[in-house]
């Protein structure tokens, strides 16, 4: 269950700006009523999340169905259907067009506060280093790379007293590779009063290994989230269908486990916190995640442009679904530009106040 792209990443509505300097192809016109309407149909018969989002997809095709003649361009066209699927306002809905001189891409309108701190790559490479300083400053080792798959890999530090694991994907088959890196980090935080694990960062991927790391994490079985899929061309759901926890793994953690969160945290990295926010050993400090949980169904245009949606419902086990509401940290501290100009991290900072106050506690 991927949410791409990663940080940092070009604001999507600043896409269109580029057509003005796209090829002829893209002025040319190819059967514009019959690719929006595959577009629209699509959602209509399989899109999961109407009423959450309270919209209604027959406004929208009249509303955005006029505006297509037979002279409709492919230029025209992609912003039509961008525009469409934007009143979702869903991370998991993308439409792009693969062209040889160009990608486009279009996704959901907002923007992520993490991105409005650090818009650019040089501002997110500097405030990577202030992480660093200021985790070597509370008194953390040098980060160990764990690599788990091709791509992706997760970075842990010890202390006297506590962890830290920071995980930027929920990574996809790793072939035992995971848990390798796991057990050599939990190994090492046997002692540790409390772990703080960062998913600030961290955009989704593979629910199975949500829960690979979430198992590490608990010591018995216990019901982690429901989910279930729309019927296609109908308003009802497949059965829900449960996921539990179970313990696994050489190392396990059960001490206090701060999360850290920021909106960007998304899919995959909501399904780990869906079954962990209400575990009584978990505190979330950050802001509120994306809220986008669903698998993603993808299908093509009968033009070749790729589409994708959300066409499931997740809940926790209260039964509480988060979709397009995301999940709330018990205490709200969000990173901004002040972080740079100040050389901080205020949500790492506040996490380590947090620790220090629960050591006052206890020695009390």
């Amino acid at each position: 269950m991927y949410r791409l792209p990663q940080l940092p990443r070009l604001a999507i509505g600043i896409l269109l700006m580029f057509f003005q300097s796209m090829p002829a192809q893209w002025e040319a016109i190819d059967n514009p009523q019959e690719n929006f309407d595959a577009l629209w149909e699509t959602f209509h018969k399989r899109y999961a999340n109407f009423d959450l989002k309270r919209v209604d997809w027959n406004q929208i095709q009249t509303k955005y169905g006029q505006q297509v003649t037979p002279e409709t361009t492919n230029r025209q066209l992609f912003e039509i259907g961008c525009a469409m699927l934007q009143e979702l306002n869903d991370g998991h809905v993308t439409l792009e067009a693969d062209f040889e001189e160009r990608d486009l891409e279009c996704g959901p309108s907002y923007t992520f506060a993490i991105e409005k701190a650090f818009p650019i790559q040089e501002k997110w490479d500097a405030f990577k280093g202030i992480m660093d300083a200021r985790l070597k400053a509370f008194g953390f080792s040098e980060a160990q790379y764990q690599k788990v798959s091709k791509d992706a890999h997760f970075q842990y530090r010890t202390h006297a007293r506590f962890g830290y694991i920071r995980i930027d994907e929920m990574p996809g088959p790793t072939f035992g590779k995971l848990d390798k890196a796991l057990n050599k980090a939990l190994q090492n935080m046997q002692t540790s009063e409390a772990v703080i694990l960062d998913l600030r960062f961290n955009g989704g991927g593979w629910d199975k290994n949500s829960y690979t790391i979430a198992n590490r994490f608990v010591n018995e079985k216990k019901l982690g989230h429901y989910k279930e899929t729309r019927i296609k061309d109908t308003q009802n759901f497949t059965k829900k269908k449960a996921w539990y926890l179970k313990p696994h793994g050489k190392f396990r953690f059960r001490k206090k486990l701060i999360i850290l969160t920021s909106d960007f945290t998304a899919s995959a990295a909501e399904v780990f916190l869906l079954a962990m926010h209400r575990q009584p050993q978990v505190v979330l400090i950050g802001q509120t995640t994306e809220g986008i949980f669903s698998d993603m169904y993808e299908f093509k245009l009968p033009n070749g442009w790729e589409v994708s949606l959300s066409h499931m419902r997740f809940y926790d086990a209260q039964m509480t679904n988060y979709e397009g509401i995301g999940i709330q940290p018990a205490i709200e501290v969000k990173n901004s530009p002040d972080d740079l100009t100040h050389k901080t991290d205020a949500v790492l900072n506040r996490a380590f106040e947090y620790l220090q106050t629960l050591n006052r506690n206890m020695e009390q």
